[in-house]
């Protein structure tokens, strides 16, 4: 019988009535920190920045708070940053995706190697 190198994927995804963050979210997430937008973020994901409303509002309505605060445009342009809430959030989720990684890891070395 051949070996065959095998491997897994693992993704995490925060649950409240449905999935409202995971991967998708947090990635959005931290374009929106870096470039200070939800549509620039949006455009650097190839996604609608409507998509990224619905994504982003869909969150804070399972959570109960604020992810981004949002500056409406004017002759300085509107912008997007991470509120303190959503800024811990992102980080909990991952500290909580490392180290799940590291405890899937080990289970998975237990059973396939």
């Amino acid at each position: 019988m051949e070996d065959r190198q095998i491997s897994y994927q693992f993704r995490v995804k925060l649950c409240g009535k449905d999935k409202f963050f995971g991967p998708g979210v947090a990635e959005l997430m931290h374009y929106v920190d870096e470039l200070r937008s939800l549509n620039k973020a949006a455009a650097k994901m190839h996604m609608a920045y409507s998509k990224a409303w619905k994504i982003i509002g869909h969150a804070e309505e399972e959570l109960g708070y604020a992810l981004l605060e949002r500056k409406i445009g004017g002759t300085g342009g509107g912008g997007a940053r991470l509120t303190a809430e959503g800024r811990e959030l992102l980080w909990r989720y991952e500290q909580f995706l490392r180290e799940a990684e590291v405890s899937v890891d080990t289970i998975f070395k237990k059973y396939f190697n």
